[in-house]
């Protein structure tokens, strides 16, 4: 969730898996925090409420769905509550969206790798998600309440200050890539892409995954720099036998160039953070959201963690590293992260030259701060 300058405001997925599912209920997942008296979207709705800026009627300004992954925008499951406002249930983005309004959605579309619609019509019990999504947009929609766009490829001005654009000149936030396309970095330039055409994928029935396919961003105030790409991957020529189009990474990095903080590509799985895409980006600070016992992967960490990769110092916080993780991967667990537990703030000063990360405990309702980091300079 961020608040930019000017008091606008985006959020950049909100997900929440099937309560019921044995993994989730095990210890290969995180708990839910910071108890178990609300349902996640009741919780994410709670924080967004308390960090808005003072309004008569909270608003979320940009919602930005980056790929159709329950742990990314709300999945199905049995005894889900049912909106008492319109024809959809409550999970993640829809959840939230049902406490604070937002006026603007944005995804990667519906129309690659094939018709998702008509797709999904075809199998509405696999696609229950995506069909309840729909339903939401559609309900708000059709109040005049909510604005849907599918994400503008290389645009400058998709994600606009809505408050106060004309004192805030030397901010802006960059489309990078979505659908496996991303901007060549240039005007007028065409677009890279190592994806399948649709007549492809119906012919050989290989669908890219939606994590090759997430939109990812590039914001930027002053001189400083952060970069989120949902979870787009990387390819090891050591890991997987992957076609092309999987390895995102390797066409997003020269285009996002160097970052102060970027977020971990996949939650920092083994099949992200490569080697060439962190000799590119060098980032200040990593952001990694962990909710598996796989995140991080062990390949990534050492990754992350390796000065032969770029040997400037860098700085790597955990939202919540689970017990499994820290007894497989062992002590490189401790000695990587500054902090594995809380809800991490980033807080970037005016104009950009420097920033902060805040811990916040999410095991307390209130959310004191534990841990402040910084201050760090901005790069350029």
């Amino acid at each position: 969730f961020s608040i930019l300058p000017d008091g606008t405001t985006l959020l950049i997925d909100a997900g929440e898996q099937d309560p019921t599912s044995p993994r989730v209920l095990s210890p290969r997942n995180t708990p839910r925090f910071p108890d178990y008296s609300r349902l996640g979207y009741q919780w994410q709705a709670d924080y967004i409420l308390a960090m808005l800026p003072e309004a008569d009627v909270p608003v979320i300004d940009y919602a930005l769905i980056t790929h159709f992954h329950s742990d990314h925008y709300g999945g199905m499951y049995p005894g889900i509550p049912k909106s008492e406002n319109g024809n959809y249930f409550l999970s993640g983005i829809t959840g939230v969206g049902d406490i604070i309004p937002v006026k603007v959605i944005v995804d990667r579309g519906w129309y690659y790798p094939l018709d998702l619609k008509a797709y999904a019509k075809t199998n509405p019990e696999r696609f229950s998600s995506l069909l309840n999504y729909w339903n939401f947009i559609s309900h708000f929609q059709a109040q005049n309440e909510l604005e849907y766009q599918a994400f503008d490829i290389g645009s400058d001005s998709q994600f606009r200050l809505m408050k106060d654009q004309g004192n805030f000149e030397n901010f802006r936030i960059r489309n990078i890539n979505a659908n496996g396309v991303v901007w060549a970095g240039k005007e007028q330039t065409p677009d890279i892409s190592l994806m399948p055409d649709s007549n492809t994928v119906r012919e050989t029935g290989v669908i890219p995954g939606e994590n090759s396919l997430s939109c990812g961003i590039l914001m930027e105030y002053g001189p400083f720099r952060f970069y989120t790409g949902g979870d787009i991957q990387g390819k090891q020529p050591d890991f997987m036998n992957k076609p092309e189009w999987f390895d995102m990474e390797s066409i997003v990095a020269p285009v996002v160039g160097e970052v102060d903080v970027t977020t971990a590509n996949h939650h920092a799985n083994r099949d992200a953070m490569t080697a060439d895409y962190l000799a590119v980006l060098k980032p200040r600070v990593i952001i990694q959201e962990v909710w598996s016992s796989d995140h991080p992967g062990h390949e990534a960490l050492l990754r992350m963690s390796s000065k032969n990769i770029w040997k400037e110092e860098r700085d790597i916080f955990a939202t919540n590293m689970l017990l499994p993780n820290k007894l497989v991967i062992g002590e490189l667990i401790n000695e990587s992260y500054k902090s594995m537990d809380g809800h991490i703030v980033l807080r970037v000063m005016p104009d950009g030259n420097e920033y902060f990360v805040y811990i916040l405990d999410h095991q307390d309702r209130e959310r004191p701060v534990k841990s402040v980091f910084g201050p760090y300079k901005s790069k350029k």
